[in-house]
């Protein structure tokens, strides 16, 4: 398992909660299989749409080798870890994100996590993957694996 966050955050949050749905990849491979794990992907785009933030939402991806084979099971356990590691202490009600699975054709897993930055109670901004998250992440993803 591995795990980047992405560069994105400046764009249109419906045009990535579009591709997050889409049935086909940034390249137009076909996704096996495309499921919403968490969150509403088309509400959190639209909220980010809303935010008047330079950086408005926060993109990130946790993947699985072809060899790895993730059972629902272990993808739930790692998702729950990360929402307690990537939003520790914070109420359900103060975030607004979403995860999607996509299934590669080769058998890879890819979970992709789109999170609007803004703390909904505070108004203020919320990073999950702020500067050097590696710091963080790095040994966090070295646990499960």
């Amino acid at each position: 398992m591995m795990i980047k966050f992405l560069p994105h955050g400046k764009g249109s949050g419906q045009k990535a909660a579009r591709y997050l749905l889409n049935s086909k990849d940034h390249t137009g491979k076909v996704r096996s299989n495309v499921e919403v794990l968490r969150g509403d992907p088309q509400e959190v785009g639209e909220l980010i749409d809303t935010l008047n933030f330079e950086h408005r939402y926060t993109s990130g991806v946790i993947a699985w080798a072809p060899d790895d084979k993730p059972t629902d099971d272990q993808i739930e356990a790692v998702l729950d870890s990360f929402q307690d590691t990537a939003l520790a202490s914070l109420d359900p009600g103060r975030y607004d994100w979403t995860v999607v699975r996509h299934d590669e054709p080769n058998g890879g897993v890819h979970i992709h996590i789109v999170g609007a930055m803004v703390d909904l109670k505070t108004g203020k901004s919320l990073n999950i993957a702020p500067p050097r998250w590696q710091n963080l992440f790095g040994p966090w993803c070295n646990l499960w694996n």
